[in-house]
């Protein structure tokens, strides 16, 4: 509960800076942000198709058919992304023009794909160690990475951004800054996760 409040309150700042640079600026946000939702997707399926793969694995006691599965989630995500990227890339006018055809909305819109959808991959890996995480049954730092990404790096990124000469580029910008911390605590965690249990399975080994 306390988690969608601080998502909520950073969802809205973000959207309160966007409401500042006019309507042309709040219709191009809305309509990128529908063709991110979609571009996304992929990330977020394979998140949570990680979480039951590794729960299940895990319970079993097939530590290493967990690292394998990430490995290989992280290969196809990353691919899968890279490859929307390049064609979000190419043709964001074709993208934004199916929710607005406003030349200047589509102009702001590209902008903002342009700069966004370079880092899907990074939202890919970030999805995907996050499934890791929950299906291990560590949710609370994968929380805390949520809220954290988004209200200490995100919006304060986007406020000093925002107010300089980048203007609402500013924003865009500060989105992937959310999302590269977002990856960042969640691997380092993940990593001292995977460290513990090599630990204690030498240990077993020893004993036996």
């Amino acid at each position: 509960m306390l988690q969608q409040v601080f998502v909520s309150v950073g969802f809205m700042s973000i959207q309160f800076l966007i409401n500042g640079f006019g309507t042309d600026c709040m219709a191009a946000y809305t309509a990128a942000s529908k063709v991110d939702s979609f571009a996304e997707m992929p990330a977020l399926n394979l998140g949570h198709a990680m979480t039951n793969f590794t729960a299940q694995n895990y319970g079993a006691k097939k530590i290493d058919r967990v690292i394998k599965g990430g490995k290989s989630a992280l290969v196809i995500g990353v691919g899968i992304s890279i490859l929307i990227s390049v064609v979000i890339c190419l043709f964001p006018s074709v993208f934004i023009s199916l929710f607005n055809r406003d030349p200047n909305v589509v102009q702001i819109g590209n902008g903002y794909l342009r700069t966004v959808s370079v880092f899907y991959l990074v939202f890919a890996a970030m999805q995907i160690l996050n499934g890791l995480l929950l299906g291990y049954g560590k949710s609370f730092v994968p929380m805390i990475a949520s809220v954290g990404s988004l209200c200490l790096l995100q919006v304060p990124m986007a406020i000093i951004l925002s107010g300089t000469e980048l203007v609402y580029r500013g924003i865009w910008i500060a989105a992937p800054v959310g999302w590269l911390g977002g990856l960042l605590v969640r691997f380092l965690y993940f990593r001292h996760i995977a460290r513990k249990h090599e630990e204690v399975l030498k240990e077993k080994t020893l004993h036996f």
